[in-house]
């Protein structure tokens, strides 16, 4: 589906909502239901309001908003206000306030990402509310992004095969009851331009709604690397009665940007300009993601209600690629390959939960039941192209690729089905236990049309059980343990016996302390934990061409998250970790080789504090500093990512309808790299956004 088609979707259904119902003269604060009415913010996104940077609860550990501290896991959340105090508008940066995380940019560009977490590369596997996001490709944006939660540890009791590190999840804005029209311009160096428009509020008695809409075109530190995209999701709201609701969200991106692949894996790369481009700047990429979403609930009384989740997701595009790949012996000559890719993959996900909160005697219950089918089907087409190499000390442009031919090209499908069961059980005031368990199945079908032959036709299962307990002595202390675990299949391989390899396991341990501060105003998590993953594959080194499954691989660490408002005006989030990431067996590479892309040490603090008072109240300042210790780039351990300490500064001036923010990133000009997978990425340098928004 193209942009205009897309946009004459929407502009049928905004028109024939308008078509069908009056407006109000004055919205209701509430949706119409007499005694049983609940706020529609509330009734419909999972979480409580967030006042500054400390949330209450979270989605993404239960699915059912439980309080954090009734949890015995670890979830960080980026609210909306940070998302925006620190001007992001790479989805990626939001990781920087997240201990043990750590960013792995996407596909050749700055539109999609991947995390590290806990030691663990989660693959480019996230979950956009709720859901699978399957496609490493898929585009992003922050327009619609109401907060970003990070869930530590094995996810897999409720979302299925996973690493064992931790999932990502970003929620999205939903239909308002009263209305809001705001817009935002930001314009930044190497020629950034960014406008906004978020709105929402009642199209009727009984209908909500909210549309976000964004347009970028920027240019790049990078040299000849440019980037344009736009962004539109809507989402509608019908109360069906006082208590069945249905949310119907649509999103789509379109993005025409440069491949960029950063850097080799070469200690030389550091001693060049973060600007050096090794690619061409004529391979653009025309790419595209869709997804549309459904959410139907219905309350049967006070304490249970069954939700319905549909949603189908599309990526894909065409591809033009010029990849540096390493660094010749005279320490300046690149080579590079380039590719011409036609890639798309489509996700449908179909769940069916019940969740209720009940008592059996004195014992209270927060439960989950639910039912899960999903579809995974993704094509590629690799036309290989021989390329000229390039020189990393003086590069010239205008190399133009060889006759192409195919490579590899697949098709592939995955297929899944599970049951899982969650309950949260309050057996005193003080002591919580949490408990449930997971089955899936997964059906995996590769097809391989270039060779016009099926790599893979099989089926894994897998059960995924969790358990954990919480003592609470006081009101303001959570004491708590718990043990999780994970799956996740491998797509391709077999043994020399001709078996395929069995899926990858992990499991965790993690104990720690949640402590509240300030008459409840701030909240912290201590938590330390021991992972590991079994069953990583290994080439078998007797038998050419075949795979072993004798890896292990090991993460030991101590976390603490801060967040909170101290006094009035005053927010402040902190984030430290001490990991300990490595290969614990293995028949490569040494034993304690460490995990690509963990540091040892990481940490973060941004604090904002505006001005409540007097003739200059409005007036704030930002400032945060970023810090992580060196880092591997690969195994075997050869290359080092050079450890880093960033800091970012802001202004802000908001009197009223008008805000004005100015924000510096990386006030030092310091040099900073992220991993890709391949490559190595540089962030930017000493980089200056003004934004202005005004609320109408």
């Amino acid at each position: 589906m193209n942009t205009k088609t897309y946009l004459a979707v929407v502009a049928l259904l905004t028109a024939s909502l308008t078509a069908q119902v009056s407006p109000v003269a004055a919205p209701p604060k509430s949706i119409p239901g007499g005694d049983e009415a609940v706020a529609l913010e509330k009734f419909l996104v999972v979480g409580q309001p967030i006042e500054g940077y400390r949330a209450t609860d979270a989605l993404t550990g239960t699915k059912t908003g439980a309080a954090l501290r009734d949890l015995p896991l670890s979830l960080a959340v980026i609210p909306r206000q940070l998302i925006e105090d620190r001007r992001i508008t790479f989805l990626a940066e939001a990781l920087d306030n997240v201990s043990g995380a750590q960013r792995k940019l996407g596909y050749g560009g700055v539109q999609n990402f991947g995390a590290i977490v806990r030691g663990f590369d989660s693959g480019f596997v996230t979950l956009r509310n709720g859901y699978r996001d399957f496609g490493f490709y898929t585009l992003r944006d922050t327009a619609n992004v109401e907060r970003f939660e990070v869930l530590k540890g094995p996810g897999s009791i409720l979302y299925g095969s996973l690493q064992p590190g931790g999932i990502t999840n970003t929620l999205t804005k939903q239909p308002l009851a009263t209305p809001l029209r705001r817009a935002t311009v930001i314009v930044g160096e190497n020629d950034f331009y960014r406008g906004e428009l978020d709105v929402g509020g009642p199209l009727a008695k009984n209908v909500f709604y909210r549309a976000n809409v964004a347009y970028e075109n920027a240019g790049s530190f990078r040299d000849r690397v440019e980037n344009e995209s736009e962004f539109i999701a809507s989402a509608v709201t019908w109360v069906l009665g006082p208590n069945t609701r249905w949310t119907v969200e649509l999103e789509y991106k379109h993005s025409n940007y440069t491949w960029d692949l950063g850097l080799p894996r070469n200690l030389l790369s550091f001693t060049v300009p973060t600007s050096r481009f090794l690619g061409e700047p004529d391979a653009k990429n025309d790419a595209q993601s869709f997804l549309a979403s459904s959410v139907l609930e219905h309350r049967f009384n006070a304490g249970w209600k069954l939700r319905q989740n549909l949603e189908t997701a599309y990526s894909g595009g065409d591809y033009n690629l010029r990849s540096p790949l390493s660094v010749g012996a005279n320490g300046r000559t690149v080579s590079r390959v380039a590719y011409a890719t036609k890639e798309r993959s489509i996700n449908y996900n179909l769940q069916h939960e019940l969740v209720g909160q009940f008592s059996t005697g004195d014992v209270k219950h927060q439960a989950i039941v639910g039912v899960e089918l999903l579809r995974a089907e993704d094509g590629y087409d690799f036309f290989f192209q021989s390329l000229a190499s390039i020189d990393l000390l003086a590069p010239v442009y205008g190399a133009q690729p060889g006759t192409g031919f195919p490579l590899f090209g697949n098709t592939t499908k995955r297929d899944g089905a599970a049951l899982y069961a969650q309950d949260l059980i309050a057996l005193r005031d003080d002591v919580k236990l949490l408990v449930g368990a997971r089955y899936d199945t997964v059906y995996y079908d590769d097809y391989d049309r270039v060779r016009k032959a099926t790599n893979r036709i099989a089926t894994d299962a897998a059960v995924s059980p969790q358990t954990g307990l919480v003592y609470q002595p006081t009101r303001a202390t959570s004491l708590y343990a718990s043990y999780s675990t994970s799956f996740l299949p491998i797509a391709g391989g077999r043994t020399f016996n001709g078996s395929f390899l069995k899926p990858e396991k992990g499991e965790q341990f993690e104990t720690g302390v949640k402590q509240e501060f300030f008459n409840g105003r701030a909240s912290a998590t201590l938590a330390a934990y021991w992972i590991t993953k079994e069953n990583v594959s290994t080439p078998d080194l007797v038998n050419t061409g075949f795979r072993l499954q004798v890896g292990e691989q090991k993460s030991n660490g101590v976390e603490l998250d801060l967040a909170g408002s101290p006094v009035r005006g005053w927010d402040i989030i902190v984030a430290g970790a001490y990991s300990d990431a490595y290969v614990s067996r293995d028949n490569r590479f040494a034993v304690g080789s460490f995990l690509p892309g963990a540091p040892k040490l990481s940490g973060s603090v941004w604090s904002k504090y505006a001005l409540q008072s007097g003739a200059a109240k409005g007036l704030g300042f930002g400032l945060g500093a970023f810090s992580a210790s060196k880092r591997q780039t690969v195994l075997p351990n050869n290359v080092w990512l050079p450890s880093y300490t960033r800091f970012d500064a802001a202004l802000y001036y908001a009197p009223g309808a008008w805000s004005l923010q100015l924000n510096v990133k990386n006030l030092a000009d310091d040099r900073i790299y992220d991993l890709t997978g391949t490559t190595v990425m540089p962030q930017a340098p000493r980089t200056f956004l003004l934004s202005a928004s005004y609320t109408f």
